[in-house]
């Protein structure tokens, strides 16, 4: 074939395939072909057809635009291609594109697809399209609505995949899903649903980000949302109020919500099966029972499982962290408070209304905690069931169920009933703490709050398994805070039966004070006989106040009757009143004769302090007694039996504390018991005068004292930063006035034999006086602190007193007796005294460079103060005044001046008359040290030392006073010194035996104090570890200056917890040491020395023995004071003590074998000898 034929074979080939691709028209009634421009268009009418390929178009109008082969058809406008069928009002057909446009009502139906639109863009060839407006496509059994929805049928398919944009809804017969977007995908089943996705399942609603639906065979398979997923479901139902049945039932409605990281939803045949919730997974649920609300329940945890059953929830699954809390319903509930749950695994069965705790399980209620390993909950009989672990999943571990309630300590059994409603439960084979005690029983249930009841009872201190003794009871009965009751109870000792009593009582506290009786000790002395002590009851109604009642008796004395209260209101009052009875019997051996000579006497004390608002306090202390015989006759001491006083003081104070002012008010009452007796010349206790005018004061009253006081403020204030020298001026002021009231006796003088008595009547009992005085005292002080030259403090100050009296005295000579007489002058009067000071100090600084080892400085800080203090003769004139206070009388008989104070014996109190010019002058030094070490610095004080003294000008001899000096240091950082010293600036006279006005010389004609007293003490402490590999000694830091004076010497008064108390912290040994010497040498002749050295070591001998010995020396005596030897053993449970002093003061030994514990410390066997068998138990 030439090459012609094949280019003529080739164009008819283009032009039959570009003839089959264009459209062609095949049918129209009418056809009109116009010239527009220079294009074509032919205008058709009346039953118009296209076709296209497999695409054909009918209508009843159209225009066919040939060139750009563009058709526009109207009116009954009808599509097919194949299976599909396109129907609208009016198309727009790009025949290039194969792309159709179509408007008026579009409706495109296939096999298994139909779409309604608005607008419509169909793509003939791929079959797809873009519909528009309020859209609408059918297939799969779906129904979906939007904005805009894009799609494509691919080749093989029977359905479209397609992408829905704006208030997207998705509808089938079993649920409805919106968003904004969604996207189907026909190759994987698949529906992604995005922006603000949700889904609605009948009651059920679920949200998230995004939302993927994935079917199978067209039914929905699962439900995934990957974040912020969100589920919710509506419950109705009523709400009934128990308490109060006349009102009508009220119609409810909730919400249960669901929230997680993520959220899985399985479905069985397009129903709802599963919810899987994952990652922080929280579930809030409402609880109905018959419709009746009873609460809501809110569950946390890693994973939430939610199984469903036709349609309903049926099982809830919680893992990981899982944790709830159940609120009942107030109104219609019979449970009050909530309860707050947790444990590893948390599986609710909602058919059943059950909840299982599994692993780890724990439980709140009120005040009430149940722990667990398994934990079973019965919601309609609200019991609670609590094992070990649970039987259906024993991968986690073993928990006995323990029940804690709030102040009291937790049980623990085998198994653990509690009921919600009731607040009661049981224990089987339980255990429980409490105090110091635990209790043991084959069942332990709670009668109510208060009161529990325990089977087959154990109780004992003893903390093994098998305890070294207890005590056993068929029943037992613990009140909470008050007292156990057992009956019978039987005590045994390593099993075996001891001693038995038909009923028992103990105290069961925690802690607290409690009311009960209190045990008596027992005894014998000479001068008591067989005696009971302290046998009584406490009684502690509450916390606000409390009594005890204790009675002491001894045949041959008689008996003592006590009752104290105390009462407190915290941050208001508080107070005691105190009463007791002595009654004296004659201590005779017949009983018929032991009224005779009896002695009674009645003793009330109450003190009382009260804060009141506002800054006021009240304080209160009052003392009555009937009479003193029973003290007077029966005192312990000699200063018992004299002073017997009743005394009174109440005492009001108010503060300002804006304005630093301050008020108080005083009442004040001192009388004297015994008064009569020191008056009656016949008694034992009569006191004789030795001259007239001595006084015996009968009772003292202030009535009343009122005191004002101004605190220190600035003179002239400022509110500046930078003051001025005389802003830093301050004042103060106080004033006070006393009214005293006194009652006394006043000796006379009776006979030419200077024989003196108490004045008297005409039957001879003595006159009372009664004299009352009164008088104000003004005090003020300045002070204007300041620096000189930046670096010397001075202080000068300038103190006031200003008293004012009623009364004063004058003298008058008494020719009869030739001496002067104070004469009582009635009338106010003032007297205002005062003193000057003026005080300075600073700092010096010096530094000395030391370069040995690890020693680089050594710094030494002075700090000199000296001052200036003046208070003058007020006797003489001051500043020229003659001021009056101290009259001058010549005597006539020698013509003597006599000096006469006018204040003295007044409220004023006597007129300084000796003049003081004191310069007061101190320097106290600090040395220290720097020292670097593996490049770690250090400041070390090294010691001190502070010396003082001072000089006054206007004494007429010894005007230098002693030097004192102190000096104290820590060598080493352990071991403390402390040396003290006063020296002397004068000798001493050896033949007068008295100081002399002459300064202390050495030959040489030197000053040379000489040293008056000294002390010298210093102390430490050894300890070692407990034998190793490496056994090393350390110290420890005590303070070395102490020393211990008592002379019967340490560890008497409780040695075994002094063991108890050292050796401790893994420590095998532990030596205390200290030293005391001290020297008086005021009298060169009669030179005074001590020298003590005080012991205690401690030895933990093995792992339940520890031994002490304590010891006092007497250097000087060389003599051993006193030494005390203490042996512990620990028994467990039990432990067994000796205390024995060899000798001395306190010789004697005591052994105990006793239980540890402070509730049973009754319960031991001892034995004393010596100075412990003398005193009361």
């Amino acid at each position: 074939m030439n090459s012609l034929s094949k280019i003529i074979l080739l164009s008819l080939f283009i032009i039959s395939n570009v003839s089959a691709n264009r459209l062609k028209l095949k049918k129209a009634d009418i056809l009109e072909s116009k010239k527009v421009g220079r294009e074509s268009v032919k205008y058709l009418r009346g039953n118009v057809e296209f076709q296209k390929g497999s695409v054909e178009l009918k209508c009843q109008y159209g225009t066919y635009k040939e060139k750009k082969d563009i058709a526009y058809l109207f009116d009954e406008v009808n599509l097919t291609k194949e299976t599909l069928s396109l129907t609208c009002d009016s198309i727009t057909f790009y025949s290039k594109q194969d792309r159709v446009e179509s408007t008026g009502n579009p409706k495109v139906k296939d096999l298994d697809y139909s779409l309604n639109s608005d607008t419509l863009i169909y793509f003939t060839e791929i079959d797809s399209g873009v519909a528009l407006g309020q859209v609408e496509l059918f297939q799969n059994n779906q129904k979906i609505k939007a904005n805009r929805i894009e799609y494509i049928k691919r080749p093989g398919s029977s359905v479209v995949s397609y992408t829905a944009i704006g208030n997207v809804i998705i509808e089938d017969s079993l649920r409805t899903a919106t968003c904004g977007m969604a996207i189907y995908d026909h190759t994987n089943e698949k529906t992604y649903l995005e922006i603000k996705p949700k889904i609605l399942d009948e009651k059920r609603a679920l949200y998230g980000e995004k939302i993927i639906m994935s079917y199978d065979e067209k039914k929905l398979k699962q439900i995934y949302i990957p974040q912020n997923a969100q589920a919710s479901t509506t419950s109705e139902g009523y709400q009934y109020n128990k308490k109060d049945t006349t009102r009508a039932r009220l119609k409810l409605q909730f919400n249960d919500d669901m929230t997680s990281t993520s959220l899985e939803g399985f479905f069985d045949n397009g129903a709802l099966d599963s919810l899987r919730l994952s990652g922080m997974a929280t579930t809030i649920y409402h609880i109905f029972e018959d419709s009746l609300y009873k609460g809501k329940n809110v569950t946390s945890g890693d994973t939430i499982i939610m199984n469903f059953t036709e349609k309903e929830l049926n099982n809830i699954l919680v893992n990981g962290g899982s944790q709830g809390k159940y609120i009942p319903d107030t109104v219609s509930s019979d449970i009050e408070y909530p309860l707050i749950y947790s444990a590893e695994k948390i599986d609710y069965h909602l058919k059943t209304e059950e909840t299982e705790l599994i692993g780890n399980a724990k439980a709140h209620h009120d005040n009430t905690d149940l722990e667990a390993g398994y934990i079973k909950v019965d919601w309609p009989t609200k019991m609670l069931n609590a094992h070990p672990r649970s039987i259906a999943d024993s991968i986690y571990k073993t928990i006995k169920p323990t029940i804690t309630e709030k102040g009291r300590d937790p049980m623990v059994g085998k198994e653990m009933i509690y009921n919600l409603d009731t607040k009661r439960g049981k224990i089987i084979y339980g255990k429980t703490k409490a105090e110091d005690g635990y209790y043991k029983g084959k069942e332990i249930r709670n009668e109510s709050d208060d009161i529990i009841y325990i089977k087959n009872s154990v109780f004992t201190t003893c903390d093994l398994d098998t305890p070294h003794f207890h005590f056993e009871s068929n029943k037992m009965k613990i009140i909470q805070n008050d007292v156990v009751i057992a009956k019978p109870i039987v005590l045994k000792l390593a099993e075996i039966p001891v001693a038995g009593v038909p009923l028992a009582i103990f105290p069961h506290q925690g802690g607290r004070r409690h009311s009960g009786w209190i045990m008596p000790a027992y005894g014998e002395s000479r001068s008591r006989g067989q005696y009971i002590d302290g046998l009584g009851y406490y009684w502690a109604p509450n916390e606000y106040w409390d009594s005890k009642f204790t009675m002491s008796f001894g045949d041959r004395q008689g008996a003592v009757l006590n009752i104290k209260n105390q009462y407190r209101v915290r941050y208001k009052f508080s107070g005691s009143f105190y009463i007791r009875n002595q009654q004296f019997l004659s201590g005779s051996k017949d009983i018929i004769s032991l009224k005779e000579n009896r002695n009674s006497n009645f003793m009330f004390r109450w003190n009382h302090a009260q804060v009141l608002r506002n800054n006021q306090t009240f304080n209160a202390n009052t003392t009555y007694s009937s009479n003193g015989n029973y003290n007077r006759k029966y005192g312990l001491d000699i200063a018992q039996r004299m002073d017997q006083k009743a005394t009174s003081n109440v005492t009001y104070t108010k503060r300002w504390t804006k304005s630093k002012n301050s008020m108080s008010f005083n009442l004040y009452s001192n009388q004297d018991l015994l008064v009569d007796k020191k008056t009656d010349n016949t008694s034992n206790y009569y006191i004789a005068p030795t001259q007239a005018g001595s006084q015996l004061n009968i009772i003292n009253r202030t009535l009343p004292k009122i005191s004002f006081r101004h605190g220190q403020s600035n003179l002239i204030p400022t509110k500046n930063d930078q003051k001025r020298w005389y802003n830093n001026i301050t004042w103060n002021y106080g004033f006070y006035f006393t009214n005293k009231d006194r009652k006394y006796y006043e000796s006379v003088f009776i006979d030419s034999l200077n024989n003196f008595d108490w004045e008297r009547d005409a039957d001879g009992n003595p006159i009372d006086t009664v004299f009352i005085d009164n008088g104000w005292t003004h005090s003020a002080s300045i002070n204007a602190p300041t620096k000189l030259f930046k670096h010397i403090n001075i202080n000068p100050s300038i103190n006031l007193r200003s008293a004012w009296v009623n009364r004063t005295f004058d003298k008058a000579w008494n020719d009869s007796t030739n001496n002067f007489q104070n004469i009582e002058t009635r009338g106010f009067a003032t007297r205002t005294t005062g003193s000057f000071s003026l005080n300075a100090n600073t700092k010096l600084y010096g530094v000395f460079a030391l370069p040995i080892g690890p020693l680089k400085v050594i710094r030494h800080v002075a700090s000199p103060s000296i001052g200036f203090s003046w208070t003058p003769d007020f006797s003489k004139p001051v500043f020229g005044h003659e001021l009056g206070y101290i009259e001058t009388y010549n005597d006539p008989t020698d013509g003597n001046a006599i000096k006469h104070d006018r204040f003295s014996g007044t409220m004023a109190g006597s007129t300084p008359s000796n003049e003081q010019k004191n310069i007061n002058f101190s320097l106290n030094n600090i040395f220290q040290a720097k020292t670097i070490t593996n490049e770690e610095e250090k400041k070390i004080d090294l010691f001190s030392w502070r010396m003082s003294s001072s000089y006054n000008f206007a004494a007429e001899k010894y005007k230098l006073a002693n030097l004192r000096s102190s000096i104290r240091s820590k060598l080493f950082g352990k071991l403390n010194l402390d040396l003290s010293m006063t020296h002397d600036f004068y000798g001493y006279d050896r033949e007068t035996g008295a100081r002399s006005n002459e300064y202390s010389v050495n030959k040489n004609g030197v000053l040379s104090p000489r040293l008056t007293n000294a002390r010298l003490s210093t102390g430490f402490r050894l300890n070692g570890n407990r034998w190793q590999k490496n056994n090393e000694q350390k110290s420890k830091d005590i303070d070395s200056s102490e020393t211990n004076n008592d002379l019967a010497g340490p560890g008497l008064q409780n040695p075994i917890k002094s063991i108890n108390n050292t050796i401790k912290d893994g420590n095998l040994w532990s030596t205390n040491l200290s030293v005391s010497y001290s020297y008086n040498a005021y009298n060169p002749l009669n030179k005074n020395k001590t020298f003590w050295v005080n012991t205690s070591s401690n030895i933990q001998v093995s792992k339940y023995w520890k031994l002490a010995y304590r010891a006092r020396f007497d250097m000087i005596k060389k003599d051993l004071v006193s030494h005390n030897i203490s042996l512990n053993r620990d028994l467990h449970c039990w432990e067994l003590s000796l205390n024995w002093t060899p000798g001395g003061i306190g010789q004697g030994v005591y052994v105990r074998l006793n239980v540890k514990s402070p509730t049973l410390k009754d319960l031991k066997i001892e034995k004393k000898g010596g100075v412990y068998s003398k005193s009361p138990f």
